[in-house]
């Protein structure tokens, strides 16, 4: 057999050793764009909660504090709205499926007289990390009477 001297080229050793150590190199790059895909999917997921907090939120302020209605309502009452006022007011929440609004309403009384409602907006929405649990966003405020 004959050997050639100035032989250039890679063995088959030498490019397993350098795939593998440019896998190795690579591991963290591709672990970070996974995460940071799951960051985007909580991010989204709360946005949309927080978004629909503020809409239900926003609509029970804007009532008279007389037709407040306190009371807890739950997912079904809260996109229906018609028992949330003790009188005709047009109230709608966008339904969204994944979305589980509710909603407590405190009064807070003074010497016999409700001075405020508490309104306290809960949105559970399923967790991006694990599609069995739910997390929760809580929106809470103050209604005054300033008819006092």
């Amino acid at each position: 057999m004959n050997k050639k001297e100035g032989r250039s080229g890679l063995s088959l050793i030498e490019i397993v050793l350098s795939m593998g150590i440019l896998s190795l190199i690579m591991l963290p790059v591709f672990m970070t764009f996974s995460s940071g895909n799951v960051n985007i999917q909580v991010t989204e997921s709360e946005f949309r909660a927080h978004t629909a907090a503020l809409e239900l939120m926003e609509q029970i302020v804007s009532l008279p504090f007389n037709l407040i209605k306190p009371g807890n309502y739950d997912s079904s009452q809260v996109v229906d709205g018609s028992q949330l006022a003790n009188g005709p007011v047009l109230f709608k929440i966008t339904p969204v499926d994944d979305l589980k609004p509710s909603l407590k309403i405190e009064e807070i009384k003074r010497d016999n007289k409700v001075v405020f409602k508490k309104i306290t907006v809960k949105i559970g929405f399923p967790s991006a990390r694990a599609a069995d649990k739910t997390r929760e966003f809580t929106l809470k405020t103050l209604v005054a009477n300033e008819s006092r």
